[in-house]
């Protein structure tokens, strides 16, 4: 992403709500820095619109929503001008969507090393779809706000509300990377393109659990949903649950990947209503939808051959159905946490390492379509 800047590519304001973030998080890589942000915070403190907030927790139903800010804090200004120098002038967004029980935090160094590797980027890491800091405000969600059609949704309405989009008169747009992991991942399928402009939007799906062809994991997914919630009425279910359902499900997600990782889940699913919980992973195995397209343009495809929450076989399968092209599929050697550095330490840091090269290509790619 080298080359002049545009002079007509940067925001024409510092998004007010900048220097608002709640806490300062520790980060591991220079010179990258991160912060953290709650949207009830914000508005409290009069940096995000109250109206406009209001109608984005009625249409969601979540309570809260948190994220994560990193930025590359390489110059001479103090660091609360930093992050709104960062943000005005930025060369891309890159959005990161974890999946199920999970929150931003499964991404490990991840969007830190994006960041360090292109400082003209920023990263957005939120928590989603009512896990982590971003809760729904029932214990008992509908269905049609836990799938990934209500993920993808409720992150488009959040960007919104941040307004960190080009110009409409910008001679460049700048592009917003999307990486989705496992729901994450399958939320990606279901962005509103009518929402965004000409190579605005790209898309990096990792391992992503799109099961509209896969019966077996569909009905697996909806009767552990069932399991889980049932748990949370009768007491010999909720053992089976704590004792057994819930870790084998968890090893099974984590996998090779980190103890980091691995220990977030079991926070995670300890700190989560069982009717949130069961009601996300159902949502999975319940979702209809038909995707076919002409073409799926700055799409990416990242899938592991050892993946036992997503088979590997009917999902090619509907790639090819939907007019995915080859070379928008990429092979890992690894399981559903191909990118997490854990286990299987050799084959997983270079799945990260081509995981990185990618998103940080796809930004580039973005880009360079417009000059």
């Amino acid at each position: 992403m080298s080359g002049p800047q545009p002079a007509n590519y940067t925001l024409d304001h510092t998004p007010e709500w900048a220097d608002g973030f709640t806490a300062w998080l520790p980060e591991r890589v220079d010179p990258v820095r991160r912060v953290g942000y709650t949207l009830c915070d914000l508005v409290r403190r009069g940096l995000i619109d109250e109206a406009a907030a209001d109608e984005f927790h009625a249409e969601t139903l979540l309570a809260d929503f948190a994220w994560r800010l990193l930025w590359a804090d390489e110059d001479a200004v103090p660091d609360t001008e930093s992050i709104g120098e960062a943000l005005r002038t930025a060369e891309g967004i890159v959005v990161f969507l974890h999946g199920w029980d999970g929150s931003g935090d499964i991404w490990e160094d991840l969007p830190a090393l994006v960041v360090q590797h292109n400082p003209r980027l920023v990263a957005l890491v939120p928590d989603v779809n009512g896990f982590g800091g971003t809760p729904f405000r029932t214990d008992f969600p509908p269905v049609d706000k836990c799938d990934p059609p209500a993920l993808i949704a409720s992150v488009e309405r959040w960007l919104d509300l941040l307004n960190l989009r080009s110009p409409e008169d910008a001679e460049i747009v700048r592009p917003f990377v999307f990486v989705g992991h496992s729901m994450g991942g399958a939320a990606l399928f279901f962005l509103d393109e009518s929402h965004w402009r000409p190579a605005e939007v790209g898309r990096i799906a990792a391992a992503p659990a799109i099961l509209l062809n896969d019966r077996q994991r569909q009905n697996f997914y909806k009767a552990l949903g069932t399991g889980i919630q049932i748990s949370g009425m009768n007491s010999v279910f909720d053992r089976i649950t704590e004792n057994i359902l819930a870790p084998r499900m968890i090893e099974a997600l984590a996998g090779w990947g980190s103890e980091r990782v691995l220990a977030e889940h079991h926070r995670i699913y300890k700190n989560t209503h069982e009717g949130v919980i069961s009601r996300t992973f159902a949502a999975m195995g319940m979702l209809e939808a038909d995707l076919f397209r002409d073409s799926w343009p700055f799409f990416d495809v990242y899938l592991a051959h050892k993946d036992r929450l997503v088979g590997i076989a009917t999902i090619m399968e509907l790639l090819e159905e939907i007019n995915f092209d080859p070379p928008q599929i990429h092979l890992a050697l690894g399981d559903h946490y191909f990118f997490s550095v854990g286990e299987k330490e050799a084959l997983h840091t270079k799945n990260r390492a081509m995981l990185l090269d990618g998103i940080l290509s796809m930004a580039c790619r973005l880009l360079d379509c417009q000059r």
